[in-house]
């Protein structure tokens, strides 16, 4: 059983999952009140409208560079009816929604670890840096599309800011040094470079067949 499963296409599927979690699916199921004590409704609706834009913006990006790769299905229910279909052998529909229902964990546990980390605002900074730039590197260095680009600095950009590029880090912490408050930035350079290898590792590994 799984002798001829092809991995790469498995790990597509749990790293794409894991993304949609991460960066879409929990910035519409998070409300505003975790930010803002009694929101109006009109920023409840503009938060909702963002959510909602960077959850289709994240499939959009995932499918334009994991679609070769394994189809980007990120759902069982997707899987089932390919499978069903006889489109995919039973394995790999099985490997597929394994790699899927892991991704999610991932994907929510992670998400709320960062945010619960209040004494540690510096390891929150370091971990949503690394995924952030993870993300933004394996899109870039695996589509040139201006859609799929825009899409993705519109994802990570309204998650991580400035923290996917060490260089804009340094300068902000150069320029805030005066007031000794930019320890931060350290900690967003070294996720950044982090990312940096692991986006590398991804196209390398995974995307790259």
């Amino acid at each position: 059983m799984f002798e001829e499963t092809n991995w790469k296409t498995i790990g597509a599927e749990l790293l794409g999952t894991f993304f949609l979690v991460f960066f879409g699916v929990t910035a519409v199921i998070n409300g505003p009140d975790s930010l803002v004590e009694d929101p109006t409704d009109e920023y409840k609706l503009i938060f909702a409208l963002k959510g909602l834009i960077t959850l289709g913006l994240t499939l959009m990006v995932l499918v334009h560079i994991l679609g070769p790769v394994s189809g980007c299905h990120l759902n069982p229910v997707i899987t089932i009816p390919t499978m069903m279909s006889g489109k995919m052998n039973r394995e790999d529909g099985i490997a597929y929604m394994v790699a899927q229902l892991i991704g999610a964990i991932l994907g929510f546990t992670l998400f709320n670890q960062i945010n619960s980390l209040d004494e540690t605002k510096e390891l929150s900074v370091l971990i949503f840096a690394m995924i952030g730039t993870t993300f933004f590197v394996t899109s870039l260095i695996t589509s040139q599309d201006p859609a799929s680009i825009g899409a993705t600095l519109f994802v990570v950009s309204s998650n991580v800011f400035g923290d996917v590029n060490p260089g804009i880090s340094l300068g902000n912490m150069i320029a805030i040094a005066v007031d000794g408050g930019a320890d931060w930035a350290f900690f967003g350079i070294v996720g950044s470079l982090l990312g940096c290898l692991w986006g590398w590792l991804i196209k390398e590994n995974i995307i790259d067949r």
